[in-house]
């Protein structure tokens, strides 16, 4: 009998959204279609205009998920080691600079 250990690949992404188009359904919709096993969701700040919320999740593919809360308009405000979408958009926009100074 195999038991898995769920500390194991246990990562907290921190998304912060507009209350307004804020679900927790959502979140676990776009989660759990991707195959990821959330362990929590909780809200961590409300103020008027936003809602940050800390997942907490078991994945062993980490970008495709947080690629797929960024298309549903999530901002991902935690740090992680295998995202590389800030470092790709430095680099298309010095591509642009580059492109627009010729």
């Amino acid at each position: 009998m195999v038991v898995e250990n769920p500390v194991i690949n246990d990562v907290l992404i921190k998304v912060i959204k507009e209350i307004n188009s804020f679900s927790f359904s959502e979140i676990s919709n776009i989660l759990e279609l991707n195959n990821i096993k959330i362990f929590s969701i909780s809200i961590v700040k409300k103020d008027s205009n936003n809602v940050v919320c800390n997942i907490n999740v078991k994945s062993n593919h980490l970008v495709s998920s947080l690629n797929l809360l960024r298309a549903y308009e999530y901002e991902i405000i935690s740090d992680h080691n295998e995202d590389n979408f800030l470092d790709e958009l430095k680099n298309r926009s010095r591509y642009l600079d580059k492109y627009l100074n010729m």
